[in-house]
């Protein structure tokens, strides 16, 4: 009798939404309207405002030699393609770097997937030369190991004077995943970055809820709250030029072609390709879109 009370109720409540001719209209504006938004704030991010000081720091845009920091192969355009392509496409003068502190060797895979690491840069637009895996013992891919934070620490600062980096972009504390492994990157770059007067500027991808995180687009004008004001004004008052506040933070967004580059990217990753894979290249947020914030430097207001 229970469940017959609560499916009349149900089918009321249904009736209801759906039952008059207004209702319905009503409810397919707000419909169009929930997808319509994302996919305008994208194109407007993307096309339009991509540029814009507000939107992508100078910080970044301006340098001449750019350091991604991450754990794992494959973790470049998992997590990090739509930054990496919107900084070096809209200035080709930025050499691309990307030292990736393991070679994912968890499953015997390690050589394998070096090699596949090549193809990733290559379709990211970083040169071979600058795309490197260590193969350190103590920096071996691992879920249940806390990395040696001072280690990762001298691995960046090496790579960051060999090849005169000037910004670095690394995971946050979360990790976006909530790898271990991921998490040691981040603290160890912000303790490097905290810790030396003479480390670059540095840049920390944002974790968001699980849930989140898989919702294509649908994400973005959420995300996209803080920056509000920054892009209305990106929209009537461009800028290539920004104040030390409001370099503290990052949107950047895929065009479609670089969205196609990122899973070009990912192919390269042949081992690590499977069905959840595939659907991750489609839902997730992070190959669609980035925001990040700004590692407080040492004498930093944070």
């Amino acid at each position: 009798m229970a469940r017959k009370i609560r499916d009349s109720t149900i089918f009321k409540a249904c009736h209801w939404f759906v039952g008059t001719r207004s209702r319905r209209r009503a409810l397919l504006r707000v419909a169009v309207v929930i997808l319509i938004i994302p996919l305008v704030l994208q194109w407007l991010l993307a096309y339009v405002v991509g540029r814009d000081a507000r939107l992508l720091p100078p910080e970044l845009l301006q340098a001449k030699n750019v350091l991604i920091v991450t754990a794992h192969p494959d973790d470049e355009c998992l997590f990090f393609s739509p930054t990496i392509l919107g900084i070096l496409d809209r200035n080709r003068a930025i050499n691309g770097g990307l030292l990736v502190m393991s070679t994912g060797n968890n499953y015997g895979l390690g050589e394998t997937r070096k090699q596949e690491l090549k193809g990733s840069c290559s379709a990211l637009r970083i040169n071979p030369s600058r795309c490197e895996a260590l193969d350190h013992p103590s920096l071996q891919d691992n879920p249940k190991v806390w990395w040696d934070t001072e280690l990762i620490k001298s691995k960046v600062k090496e790579y960051v004077e060999k090849w005169e980096v000037d910004a670095i972009i690394t995971f946050d504390e979360g990790g976006v995943s909530g790898h271990i492994n991921h998490r040691a990157v981040s603290a160890a770059v912000s303790e490097y970055v905290v810790g030396d007067e003479k480390a670059p500027p540095a840049y920390k991808l944002v974790t968001t809820a699980v849930l989140r995180k898989y919702t294509f687009l649908f994400d973005l004008p959420l995300t996209a709250l803080s920056f509000s004001w920054r892009i209305i004004t990106a929209v009537f008052y461009p800028s290539e030029k920004a104040s030390p506040e409001v370099s503290s933070k990052a949107l950047i967004a895929n065009t479609w072609h670089r969205y196609q580059r990122t899973r070009n990217a990912f192919a390269s990753h042949d081992s690590q390709y499977s069905w959840d894979r595939h659907l991750y290249m489609i839902l997730s947020r992070y190959v669609w879109f980035n925001d990040l914030k700004r590692i407080p430097a040492k004498g930093m207001a944070s």
